[in-house]
């Protein structure tokens, strides 16, 4: 028998989870910081960074607080889908944005030359980036191997996925199109972090999910979600 969906937030919020928790808070910090140094290099960000740029500079607002409205209405997205988030779900879309508005204003603070600058020099733009998906895929793993609960727009991929019966590397391909052209319209950076990104991402996340999620909790729980 089944548990009422009114009962997702006793789910989510139990003594394992809270146990967990930390891991989730880390992994979400250090996702962050890989995000913001390819912010930092200039030349491309993953889709939905695009968008995130695209919004901020259009509505006047920090990247990160045009992360966290994004998360949230994706969230929304997740009640027609019947998607139940995890505690990690919830604090990722307060922790990721939170942390890259922090790290952006220290950058400032430092002295750091803009993005712009930066992308002048295409070995150290290049090198930022390539490091920057590196950082992004270490902390993916440190999230994701806590079994928290996936961030709101890879519940996204995967209740489009259970909805409609389509493989999820064609939703993600299609949800990754749309929004990063929609990013680039609203005036995202697209180039070669862009591209550098979606090729080797899931190779390291894959990498990193193999050495992190030693109990197998977050293998289990993906396995249990395509069987719903």
């Amino acid at each position: 028998m089944s548990t009422p969906r009114s009962n997702w937030l006793s789910q989510a919020i139990t003594a394992d989870a809270l146990k967990r928790f930390p891991q989730s808070i880390a992994g979400q910090v250090v996702f962050a910081t890989g995000l913001v140094m390819m912010l930092a290099a200039g030349v491309g960000l993953p889709s939905w960074e695009i968008l995130h740029q695209g919004l901020s500079q259009q509505l006047g607002i920090e990247i990160g607080t045009a992360a966290q409205l994004s998360g949230i209405f994706v969230l929304l997205l997740w009640i027609p889908l019947r998607q139940r988030p995890g505690l990690g779900t919830l604090s990722n879309i307060v922790i990721i944005g939170w942390v890259m508005n922090v790290e952006i204003a220290l950058l400032a603070y430092a002295g750091v030359p803009p993005a712009a600058e930066i992308a002048t020099q295409p070995l150290l733009a290049g090198a930022l980036a390539i490091a920057g998906t590196a950082i992004v895929g270490i902390g993916s793993g440190i999230y994701i191997g806590s079994g928290n609960g996936p961030g709101p727009r890879d519940g996204l991929m995967t209740g489009l996925n259970h909805r409609t019966g389509q493989a999820i590397w064609k939703m993600r391909t299609a949800i990754e199109v749309v929004v990063g052209i929609l990013g680039i319209v609203l005036g995202g950076t697209f180039g070669f972090g862009t591209i550098w990104f979606a090729f080797t991402i899931g190779p390291q996340v894959q990498f990193w999910l193999g050495r992190l999620d030693r109990g197998g909790l977050a293998k289990r729980q993906a396995a249990a979600a395509d069987r719903r």
